[in-house]
């Protein structure tokens, strides 16, 4: 990904943590965010193009995935955006992709599936 960061936006503690500690040992910068409107100061404040990724939880306690990638489709049109649920439905997929998801995760996944999606959209991540 060339020295890009991969954002992570996810309520759940545990998984925020997860994948910090698998994309870092992957050799991927991270950053993490427990809330949708922290995860939006950090992209409208952030230098163009800083961000690689972002992989977001569709359900947060302040709004939903759909809602974040709208706004980030407004504020950083070119960032790919990987939603996460454990709630996965093809309604739920639709709208993703609809809302200009590049892909989609059910929880729980493996580490070789979130890497093959990284792998998949931005380039080679371990």
């Amino acid at each position: 990904m060339n020295a890009k960061i991969v954002l992570i936006c996810d309520d759940e503690e545990g998984m925020r943590r997860y994948l910090k500690k698998m994309l870092e040992a992957a050799g991927l910068a991270v950053e993490t965010f427990a809330c949708g409107a922290s995860l939006l100061r950090r992209i409208e404040g952030g230098s163009p193009g800083d961000a690689g990724l972002l992989l977001q939880d569709m359900m947060l306690p302040d709004t939903d995935g759909i809602s974040i990638l709208k706004r980030v489709r407004e504020l950083r049109p070119a960032l790919p955006v990987v939603l996460m649920t454990a709630y996965a439905n093809g309604e739920a997929a639709a709208a993703a992709r609809t809302g200009g998801a590049c892909d989609f995760l059910s929880k729980p996944f493996t580490r070789e599936a979130i890497l093959e999606v990284i792998r998949s959209t931005v380039g080679p991540a371990g």
